[in-house]
């Protein structure tokens, strides 16, 4: 499971968030397969959708560099598009369901960064099939210094039939430099909307 595998790679995972939604569906895989979540946390660590022998694993006391913990930005857990004030009225949902990340030491206390999201797009009661999309940004400080502040669009595309779909995003190559300062990691989605609704695609 994917908590096994990011406390392994020294990664974190936050709680399942799906507010007022169901349906969101189960991380595991019947097939044996690698779920979506389990293989976001091996491409952040072993750049491979499957992890190395247990034997290879890397080991926390090596590691002199404590990672931050990702934190989820205040009111950036999710976004909606609604139509009137009812629950029947909600067009869709955007929400981060998942976060890892993991730090490579410089020297110094110094380290590289990775920063890993995952989430799930879910069509409301007033929804229609398209693709749908949201701005995350990742925000990575050192006391009052801000490192790195980088914004990408995620997304994904829920077919006919389908209520919902799954997506990730890996920021990489994020350098914190030395400094007796606490770093801390931020991430939060804002506004987005349809950008390639089904029912506009058919004019």
């Amino acid at each position: 499971m994917i908590d096994q595998t990011l406390r392994a790679s020294r990664l974190l995972a936050l709680p399942f968030l799906c507010a007022a939604l169901a349906g969101c569906g189960s991380s595991s895989s019947s097939s044996g397969q690698p779920s979506t979540m389990q293989s976001i946390g091996n491409v952040l660590m072993f750049q491979s959708t499957k992890p190395p022998p247990p034997d290879q694993l890397p080991k926390d006391e090596d590691d002199p560099v404590t990672c931050p913990e990702v934190i989820v930005a205040d009111g950036g857990a999710a976004i909606r598009a609604q139509s009137g004030q009812d629950s029947g009225g909600l067009r869709h949902q955007i929400s981060i369901t998942n976060v890892a990340r993991e730090c490579t030491p410089t020297g110094n206390g110094g380290f590289r960064l990775k920063v890993g999201v995952e989430g799930r797009i879910l069509l409301g009661p007033a929804g229609s099939p398209g693709s749908y999309g949201a701005t995350l940004t990742t925000t990575v400080s050192r006391g009052t210094t801000v490192v790195a502040r980088r914004a990408a669009r995620v997304g994904g595309t829920i077919p006919a039939g389908q209520g919902g779909v799954d997506f990730s995003h890996v920021e990489d190559g994020i350098v914190v430099p030395p400094g007796q300062s606490d770093v801390e990691i931020i991430v939060g989605l804002g506004q987005g909307g349809a950008v390639t609704p089904a029912r506009s695609r058919r004019r």
